[in-house]
């Protein structure tokens, strides 16, 4: 298992953005808790996630800074409690979301999207809870040690597992979380770097570590969770790694599309499929709760990374440097945006599609016909 090294975790799409590393921060809780300030330019800064809230949007991003819109109205700048750069944010309901960010906080919102709460801080919650599992693993091994047919090498790995514990205890910092998925007004998940993984049961009042569920014994970064529309779940991350769990969330298998770069989004189609994105432009589809994949191909080669399907079963697919992917998944065509600005999320309010990266908001509609209607 890898050590944190002492830095906040960036998920490589928004190094990819930034083209750089945060400095390590020097005593967070004061430099990141504290109110995020409103600015006019804040629609123009780095937006990282948007999602619905019944027919509002609320999208996320750098210094804390979140933004709602109902159809027809101007962008409003909520009240969040937090300067942190946000990465993620998902409504269990119209009126309850959550979002997710640097230093392991999530965010709650019991309005819409216009005030915000925190719920759990991970600079906090993660040492305590590192530090309750060290005498658990420490008679793990003396068992180990005592049993004459224990191999070596899981001898090895749980001392690996102990020292990051020992590490855990003591980090002044910690990773980000990346996404958040609620499945019901009570139920949720968050994702983020070097095997973070965690959950809610209570609507979000308590957050307790699912990281030993997954099969990720080297602490892969988790970039991104979906439901299908058969209830399961689905974690993608880097190296190839894709998860999958049909009961809740309780247990995970791994799927293999058979590519081993890092993976950064994922979204269901309208005829039941999966699909995810990743580094330099590849794309895989599943309709088989990921037994198969299926690479889409597309002339396009930079990394991709939100997407969402459109009613005439065409996929709509953002990426870097201001590429977009549309069309049938067997007939994609790349579009850009003028400026080339980085996208990183899209999603839909009535007829209108937005999607948010660098530069803030950027309006994809009206977008080209489909070919046979031309």
């Amino acid at each position: 298992m890898r050590l944190l090294l002492g830095f906040p975790v960036f998920s490589l799409v928004i190094f990819l953005i930034l083209g750089t590393l945060p400095l390590t921060p020097v005593a967070a809780e004061e430099t990141l808790l504290r109110p995020a300030l409103e600015s006019d330019k804040a629609k123009s800064s780095l937006l990282l996630d948007i999602t619905s809230a019944g027919e509002r949007l609320v999208a996320v991003g750098e210094r804390g800074h979140i933004l709602y819109r109902d159809p027809g109205q101007d962008w409003q700048q909520a009240q969040v409690p937090v300067i942190a750069q946000l990465t993620g944010v998902d409504f269990a309901t119209p009126q309850i979301g959550f979002a997710v960010g640097h230093e392991g906080l999530i965010l709650r919102s019991r309005d819409a999207g216009a005030h915000w709460e925190i719920v759990h801080h991970e600079l906090q919650a993660g040492p305590e809870r590192a530090q309750a599992r060290i005498p658990e693993m420490e008679e793990r091994i003396a068992a180990a040690e005592e049993d004459a047919t224990t191999d070596p090498d899981r001898l090895d790995d749980l001392y690996m597992q102990l020292d990051n514990l020992y590490f855990q205890a003591e980090a002044e910092e910690v990773p980000p979380l990346l996404d958040v998925l609620f499945i019901s007004e009570q139920e949720g998940f968050a994702v983020g770097g070097y095997g973070l993984f965690l959950t809610t049961r209570d609507g979000g009042d308590t957050w307790t570590s699912l990281s030993q569920a997954l099969p990720n014994p080297e602490a892969f970064h988790n970039n991104a969770l979906a439901q299908d529309s058969q209830g399961r779940l689905f974690i993608a991350g880097e190296r190839g790694r894709l998860y999958v769990s049909s009961d809740g969330g309780q247990t995970w298998e791994t799927r293999n599309p058979g590519y081993s770069g890092s993976f950064f989004g994922l979204f269901t189609t309208s005829d039941q499929g999966l699909v995810v994105t990743g580094l330099r432009g590849h794309l895989f589809i599943t309709r088989d709760a990921g037994e198969n994949w299926q690479a889409l191909e597309h002339p396009g080669e930079q990394t991709l990374n939100g997407g969402l399907p459109l009613e005439d079963g065409r996929l709509l697919v953002v990426g870097q440097n201001g590429e977009y992917l549309l069309g049938q998944p067997q007939a994609l065509q790349t579009l850009s945006l003028t400026g080339r600005s980085s996208l990183v999320a899209v999603a839909r309010q009535r007829n209108e599609i937005i999607a948010v990266g660098r530069g803030g908001f950027h309006r994809l509609t009206p977008l080209p016909a489909p070919a046979e209607s031309r």
